[in-house]
C-alpha cells in the first residue's frame, strides 16, 4: 500500500489539531492495511495445553478437505487465510471433538469466542458476512421455536388426525415462506453478499434452472467467480439439457453381459430412464412401480432402462435377479455414484431419478415416482 503525504507548513497554534487529525490518519492507514488480510482469531475456554484446529471446506454431505491447520495453546489460537480461500464458509474443527464452527472467510478481521463444552454455540462476528450469518442463525431459531410451539398446539388439540395433517402443513409452508423472504431480503439488501448465495446454494438439488437463473440475477457480476455462483450455474446448465421438452443427452455403459447399450438404441419406443443402485432401499421399493408399469405396457411399446450406480458387478446383478427387473439394464461399474460420467451427464445428487421419454427421444417428464408415474404413463397408453 502506497500512501502520498505532501509536505506542509502548520502555524504553532494548530499543531494541537494536527496533531490529532495525523493520528486519525496513521489509524486508517493502518486499518487499511490490516484490512487487506483475513485473520481468524479465536479464545475457546475449558481447551488446556495444545489442541491441533483443522481448517475444513465441505465436499459433500458427509465429506470435507483439510486446508489448513494451527495449534491452539490453552483455547487461543490464529489463522490467516490466504485470499484465494476468500468467499466461502469453512469449519474450525479442534482435536477430536465432534462439533466445529463455521465461519465465512473475507476480507478483515474474524473473531470466535466459545467453549470447548458447547463448540457449535460459539459466536462468530467481526466481519460483514459473520455478522449477517449470526443473524440469520438467531431467525432460524426462532423459526424452530414457532414450528416447535405452533407444531404442539396443532398436536394436542382435539380435531381429526386429517385436520391436523392440513394445519401442519400449512405451517410448514407458512414457515418455510418466511425462510425464503429472508434469503431474499439478504439478497435485495446486498448483492455481493456470499451469505445468500450460500443459502440458495444449500438448495441446488432442489431448483429447476429457470428458477437458478432468477436467483443468479440477483447477484453482482463480482460474484461470478465465487464456487457458489458457479456450481449453481454449472447445475442450472446440466438441468436445460435434461428437463421436458429438450433431446436426452446420449450416453454408452455396459450391459450384463459385458456388451454394451446406448440410450438411443431406444428410439422408437417410449422409454423408462431409470437411475438406481442395489444399496439403495428407496430404489428398489420404486422397482415396485416400474414393474408394475412395464407389465401394463411393455406390449404397446414401452422400455424401461435402468442405469445402476453399482461399482460392484455381482451386488448389481443380484439386486437384478431378487427383485425380478426383466427389463434393460446398464452400468459402468466405477467408483463415486453420483461423480461417475452418466450421473454428472444427468446433474444426478440422488436416487432413484426418473425420467419419461418419448419415442423421438424427447423428454417428457422428470422426476416422477410412485403413482405419479404410475399416472403419467397410464395417460400415455390410455388411448393406444
Amino acid at each position: 500500500m502506497f500512501v502520498y503525504v505532501k509536505t506542509v507548513f502548520i502555524k504553532e497554534s494548530s499543531m494541537k489539531k494536527f496533531g490529532g487529525l495525523m493520528y486519525l490518519l496513521c489509524m486508517l492507514i493502518l486499518s487499511g492495511c490490516s484490512g487487506d488480510a483475513c485473520n481468524v482469531d479465536g479464545k475457546m475456554s475449558d481447551f488446556s495445553g495444545e489442541t491441533t484446529v483443522y481448517l475444513l471446506r465441505r465436499t459433500g454431505e458427509f465429506t470435507h478437505d483439510t486446508l489448513m491447520q494451527t495449534v491452539m495453546k490453552d483455547g487461543s489460537f490464529r489463522l490467516e487465510i490466504p485470499r484465494d480461500l476468500w468467499g466461502e464458509q469453512y469449519s474450525l474443527k479442534f482435536g477430536d471433538k465432534r462439533s466445529s464452527v463455521a465461519f465465512f472467510a473475507e476480507q478483515g478481521n474474524v473473531r470466535i469466542e466459545g467453549s470447548g463444552k458447547t463448540i457449535y454455540d460459539a459466536n462468530v462476528t467481526g466481519t460483514p458476512a459473520n455478522d449477517s450469518w449470526d443473524r440469520y442463525q438467531k431467525f432460524m431459531l426462532n423459526i424452530a421455536k414457532q414450528r416447535n410451539l405452533l407444531g404442539k398446539e396443532i398436536g394436542n388439540s382435539n380435531e381429526s388426525d386429517s385436520i391436523k395433517r392440513v394445519k401442519y402443513t400449512q405451517l410448514f409452508q407458512k414457515l418455510e415462506g418466511e425462510i425464503e423472504r429472508y434469503k431474499d431480503s439478504l439478497a435485495q439488501a446486498d448483492a455481493n453478499s456470499v451469505v445468500p448465495l450460500l443459502l440458495y446454494h444449500q438448495s441446488l438439488q432442489l431448483l429447476k434452472y429457470d428458477e437458478i437463473d432468477r436467483i443468479l440475477a440477483k447477484f453482482t457480476p463480482q460474484l461470478a467467480d465465487n464456487r457458489y455462483y458457479k456450481e449453481l450455474k454449472a447445475q442450472a446448465d446440466v438441468l436445460r439439457k435434461i428437463s421436458p421438452g429438450v433431446m436426452a443427452p446420449d450416453f454408452e455403459v455396459k450391459t450384463v453381459d459385458d456388451g454394451t447399450i446406448k440410450l438411443s438404441s431406444f428410439r422408437g419406443k417410449y422409454l423408462i430412464l431409470d437411475f438406481w443402485a442395489s444399496w439403495c432401499a428407496p430404489c428398489r421399493e420404486e422397482t415396485v412401480y416400474i414393474k408394475d408399469i412395464y407389465n401394463k405396457f411393455h406390449n404397446a411399446g414401452l422400455e424401461v432402462f435402468s442405469v445402476s450406480l453399482d461399482d460392484k458387478k455381482a451386488a448389481w446383478l443380484k439386486a437384478i435377479k431378487e427383485d425380478g427387473m426383466i427389463w434393460n439394464h446398464g452400468c459402468q461399474l466405477l467408483k463415486g455414484g453420483k461423480n461417475t460420467p452418466v450421473a454428472q451427464l444427468y446433474g444426478i445428487d440422488g436416487i432413484p431419478a426418473i425420467w419419461v421419454i418419448d419415442p423421438e427421444g424427447k423428454i417428457l417428464a422428470q422426476g416422477l415416482k410412485g403413482e405419479e408415474l404410475v399416472a403419467f404413463c397410464t395417460g400415455l397408453f390410455q388411448n393406444k
